[in-house]
């Protein structure tokens, strides 16, 4: 690796290794890594949500057995809108989770194409 690739030569300094497989290897690794971190998060944000839906939902239960009262109709259909937005939200963090996974799962696939070449 010749000073052109500045990047490479420091992620081959920190892992003591020069061949260019072993770096490009360290990068996917760390790709690799962080997708899988990122799907986490997006699963612990997702617990959050469910958590929050089923507490409001709840309370928009109580509310009704409350009876029809104009003081308590325009608080539950706050709530109920409120229910439908982190519906969606967890629709997206869903998604966002599962493109992680798929990220994560293309970079092993390279890795281990690179060690069969190498």
């Amino acid at each position: 690796m010749a000073g052109r690739f500045p990047k490479c030569q420091k992620i081959a300094k920190k892992i003591g290794n020069r061949k260019i497989y072993k770096v490009l290897e360290e990068i996917f690794s760390r790709e690799k890594k962080a997708y899988e971190c990122d799907e986490r998060e997006y699963n612990e944000r997702i617990e959050e949500v469910e958590a929050r839906v089923s507490f409001k939902r709840g309370i928009i239960v109580e509310l009704e057995k409350y009876g029809f009262d104009p003081v308590v109709d325009e608080p539950v259909a706050v709530l109920k809108a409120a229910v439908e937005d982190d519906l969606g939200e967890i629709a997206r963090l869903t998604q966002m989770s599962h493109l992680a996974t798929l990220r994560a799962a293309e970079k092993s696939r390279v890795m281990k194409k690179m060690r069969i070449v190498a």
